[in-house]
């Protein structure tokens, strides 16, 4: 599937919630590109673009498609029985397609963020939403918010399990980075209140268009570099 078709089918998907009224969990079809890094610090850790690109190039990564909830939850125990596989299991509806097994097989954190001996997972969820929304996100470790790839809230973390409010989404391209890191708990649920719907630009073709090669010149890249 290409990534064009990714953002439309995931665009689709959350048309089908228009009209519900309230606080709803985050559902749809997601573009989900994950990163894993060893030896990770606090600083290194913390949820933000340098930090994530910086684990995509250095780390063990891939990309893969994620449908349902945005909704996560492992709780305080052993970490070493806690999976990248095993915790996106913990999601609800259609699943994960795509992930590479080895990779899935791998524990998602543990270690110690303080004297720089941590495992650190990145994951970045990508879809296109054609109208806003506000949002109240429950999580251990750190998130950031991106409309457009521009970041419009957050909280770097690491931290203890809280819910942090991010408003200011007017439709369009939408990412979320959640960090795992320092062992379980591991949450990340993201609730959205809609707001009036929005006119779909007239650009939009070309915009995933973009996405779409750009997603396909980082394959071609990898690959040649395999």
């Amino acid at each position: 599937m290409t990534m064009l078709k990714k953002f439309l089918a995931a665009g689709l998907t959350v048309v089908a919630m228009a009209g519900t009224a309230g606080a709803v969990t985050l559902n749809g079809m997601f573009d989900v590109t994950v990163a894993r890094i060893t030896g990770a610090s606090s600083s290194g850790s913390e949820a933000n673009l340098a930090n994530f690109y910086s684990a995509v190039s250095g780390g063990v990564t891939d990309d893969f498609i994620y449908t349902g909830d945005l909704s996560f939850r492992v709780g305080s125990g052993n970490s070493g029985s806690t999976t990248i596989s095993s915790w996106l299991a913990t999601g609800t509806a259609g699943g994960v397609a795509g992930l590479d097994a080895g990779i899935g097989g791998l524990q998602q954190s543990n270690g110690n963020i303080d004297t720089s001996t941590a495992i650190t997972t990145f994951y970045l969820f990508s879809m296109f939403v054609p109208w806003g929304y506000d949002f109240s996100i429950n999580h251990d470790d750190g998130i950031l918010v991106l409309d457009g790839g521009t970041a419009i809230g957050g909280n770097a973390g690491p931290t203890s399990e809280i819910t942090t409010l991010v408003s200011g989404f007017d439709g369009g391209f939408l990412q979320f980075l959640y960090v795992a890191t320092n062992g379980n708990p591991s949450v990340f649920e993201v609730n959205g209140t809609a707001l009036a719907p929005v006119p779909v630009p007239a650009g939009l073709p070309l915009i995933l268009s973009a996405f779409g090669g750009l997603f396909l010149l980082r394959r071609r890249r990898a690959a040649a570099a395999a």
